[in-house]
């Protein structure tokens, strides 16, 4: 009766133990890339409410413009660095008129002349629209948030 292991029982260990620290050093290879993605995500869901306040704390706002990182609006080009990890971010702003915010007010003229519909449009607010564009692992990644300005 023998004793102890053997060469071939401690190399057959040594190669399981190797399978399995291989695994796990992929899932934790993994679970780095996913949480890279999701702080990708949440820096691009506080810039794109930053932008939002900056632009609702303004006076007036212009309708019809769209400013993008692009288009050489620096303070739209932004970065936020995680654990070593720096992820650009490229924000695009359109503000436009609100439709579903436009009334159309019915009113008649007054006793015997016949009716006459004057539509009258009061505009009560703009929509802001903004994107925020970052890349992760060679793909383009985008949120949008839109909003009302009144």
């Amino acid at each position: 009766m023998k004793k102890g292991f053997g060469i071939i029982e401690v190399l057959a260990a040594a190669v399981v133990l190797g399978f399995l620290l291989v695994g796990l050093n992929t899932l934790q290879l993994g679970n780095r890339e996913s949480i890279l993605r999701i702080r990708a995500r949440d820096g691009a869901s506080d810039i794109a409410q930053e932008v939002i306040d900056s632009i609702r704390g303004s006076a007036s706002i212009a309708s019809d413009i769209t400013r993008s990182c692009d288009d050489g609006a620096e303070d739209l080009c932004r970065s936020r660095t995680f654990k070593n990890a720096t992820v650009d971010y490229k924000v695009e702003v359109n503000v436009t008129p609100d439709d579903k915010l436009v009334s159309e007010i019915k009113e008649t003229e007054y006793v015997n002349n016949p009716p006459n519909d004057i539509k009258i449009q009061h505009q009560f607010g703009k929509r802001v629209d903004v994107t925020v564009s970052w890349l992760h692992k060679k793909s383009r990644q985008s949120i949008n948030v839109s909003t009302v300005v009144r």
